[in-house]
């Protein structure tokens, strides 16, 4: 069900659209949020404020763009990672060689000898924006070391999380398959 994010939401979104570099960006634009697994997941649907009062009035079946997934944190999902990428200027990521961008679309880590560059002090456990040498987003992973241990050779440095090769793996249809992270699980709408 499609609602507006309440007001500790809101904080954490925003507090999340900033170290990502797109605030200034979805300050004009509406927020909702739609309510999965028992509230514990939202996926958080970015929308303009023209059409805002469309979620007062009706529930659609689909609402403007999903750029991610709000538990405790905000997630960037492929879209967000994709819209990040375009508009910020300050962002943690990571970029990668074509070998790696070819694994990458296939939901696999990454090695550390894969890695060309990152951003500034990178800390484990972080999440950043996987990028192709064009600077194009790849997907999302999660940092299993922090700033040169990344580009240890012959290491899994980096946990694919979300990947642009799960849209084509999924022939399309976003209802065929639900993004769980690092997991791809196949859904059927026979239920």
């Amino acid at each position: 069900m499609y609602r507006k994010p309440n007001r500790k939401e809101l904080t954490v979104l925003k507090r999340a659209f900033d170290k990502w570099g797109i605030f200034e960006f979805a300050k004009d634009k509406a927020l909702v949020l739609n309510d999965l697994r028992c509230n514990t997941i939202k996926e958080v649907f970015l929308l303009s404020s023209s059409l805002e009062s469309i979620i007062d009035h009706s529930q659609p079946y689909y609402a403007g763009l999903k750029i991610g997934e709000l538990k405790k944190k905000f997630m960037p999902g492929m879209q967000g990672a994709d819209l990040i990428a375009r508009i910020s200027k300050k962002f943690p990521y990571v970029i990668v060689n074509e070998t790696a961008e070819n694994l990458i679309l296939y939901g696999r880590d990454i090695l550390g000898q894969s890695i060309i560059k990152t951003s500034n002090m990178l800390r484990e456990n972080e999440i950043v924006i996987l990028l192709n040498t064009k600077k194009e987003a790849l997907g999302t992973g999660t940092t299993k070391a922090s700033a040169e241990s990344l580009l240890r050779h012959g290491k899994s440095t980096i946990i694919t999380l979300v990947d642009a090769g799960c849209y084509l793996r999924s022939e399309g249809d976003p209802r065929t398959y639900q993004l769980n992270v690092k997991s791809h699980v196949k859904v059927t709408n026979n239920e």
